[in-house]
């Protein structure tokens, strides 16, 4: 397999899953992800299965009046032929309904595992590292990275 080409094909599936979350076409996440799963945000725990993605994202998602997700910085390391691992920034930035709510915008990281399947490279496991987020609020899982003792 060319590398030069399966980088591009694992970034092309980055910006899939953007738009399929920003333009609520929310079943496109069957193209990105593989039936058996793990996707997990600091609040959400992890969800095993695309079926159990796609719920999330449609309860989720759907109370937004528009979101847009910038994913940049994509790092991408082959561990095998048919594998890698992808680490990835985002900024995510949701807007409500109610003009008196303020915007929601996260900072944080994707940490990723690709499998080769059927030709077509598809997430295995995706978690969803917080670096920051507005309006400040509590609860989730902290960003081990930056966690400090």
């Amino acid at each position: 397999m060319d590398r030069l080409d399966d980088r591009a094909s694992i970034g092309d599936q980055m910006f899939r899953y953007a738009r399929a979350t920003d333009w609520l076409e929310i079943e496109n996440h069957r193209l990105v992800f593989i039936k058996d799963c793990v996707f997990a945000t600091p609040h959400s725990g992890d969800l095993a299965g695309v079926e159990a993605v796609v719920e999330y994202m449609t309860r989720v998602l759907t109370q937004f009046e528009a979101t847009q997700h910038h994913i940049s910085n994509i790092w991408i390391e082959f561990t095998g032929p048919r594998t890698a691992t992808a680490v990835s920034y985002v900024r995510a930035w949701h807007r409500y309904p109610d003009p008196e709510k303020p915007d929601l915008i996260l900072w944080g990281e994707y940490h990723d595992k690709w499998v080769h399947v059927d030709d077509v490279w598809r997430i295995h496991e995706r978690r969803v590292l917080e670096a920051g987020i507005e309006p400040r609020r509590d609860g989730g899982a902290p960003n081990p990275r930056r966690a400090k003792q």
